[in-house]
């Protein structure tokens, strides 16, 4: 019997696979994991990191951006494009760049050196959360939960964390459901302006950037340093937030329970 629980618990654990080429580090990340009921497996250096994922798929992956054979953030769109993993990248470097460029290819945390350990755990959590949502069926949903606000799909309202309703305007609207249903992904000027406006961006037009600065009001809680919707100068915008579909509208101090 006691064979057959451990079994079991064994089973409903999930398992993390480290790439890093630092001994220090990798200690430090595996017994951190390990102590907080996950199972750990360990690569170091991109062929090892392949090499395991041909044998087992990790439910999670930690990946440092430079390794010895390669650029994790490389690495990251592969993996990316064959498994959908979530991937949080660990690296030493505070790039904006860098950090664009792993959301981008398929990152969806992204951690500085040294790091706080129960943020790492958050993350996990939260990523493993976020992927474990069926997002075929995700347009069904009426409810998108990112940060600590709702969109209701139905109503075409954002919600705050008390509750009170924030009118949007069509524009507001359709930019935020572009940003969420692309999240993480960068989506340019023509884009936006084809999808708001139905025409062309002549790369003169300034509305884009009159409606981007009345939607990072109503979703920011310092529209001097966005945290959520983010301008890639000479590009476009991204939006970098996790998000979760739901059928029900939750309060906050569940939602809170649930991210921690």
């Amino acid at each position: 019997m006691l064979d057959k629980l451990n079994e079991l618990t064994k089973i409903a654990k999930k398992n993390v696979l480290i790439v890093d080429d630092d001994n220090e580090m990798i200690t430090l990340l595996k017994n951190l994991l390990i102590n907080n009921a996950y199972l750990v497996d360990t690569a170091k250096s991109l062929s090892e990191a392949l090499s395991i994922l041909l044998k087992k798929i990790p439910d999670i992956i930690i990946l440092d951006v430079m390794l010895p054979d390669g650029n994790g953030i490389d690495i990251c769109r592969q993996i990316r494009s064959q498994h959908n993993i979530p991937i949080i990248m660990l690296t030493a470097i505070d790039s904006d760049t860098k950090k664009i460029l792993s959301y981008e290819f398929g990152a969806c945390q992204y951690i500085t050196k040294p790091f706080n350990a129960e943020v790492l755990l958050a993350q996990i959590k939260s990523a493993l959360r976020t992927y474990s949502v069926d997002y075929k069926d995700a347009s069904n949903k009426r409810y998108i939960h990112f940060e600590n606000l709702v969109l209701d799909f139905f109503d075409r309202v954002l919600i705050d964390q008390n509750g009170i309703s924030i009118e949007l305007s069509n524009s507001e609207y359709d930019l935020l459901k572009i940003l969420i249903e692309n999240n993480r992904n960068i989506i340019s000027r023509d884009d936006v302006t084809r999808a708001i406006y139905n025409r062309e961006y002549d790369g003169c037009d300034r509305a884009v950037d009159v409606v981007i600065g009345r939607l990072r009001k109503k979703v920011e809680k310092d529209t001097a340093n966005p945290k959520i919707i983010k301008t890639i100068h000479g590009v476009g915008y991204i939006m970098v937030a996790d998000v979760h579909y739901s059928d029900t509208i939750l309060r906050q101090n569940t939602y809170d329970e649930n991210k921690s």
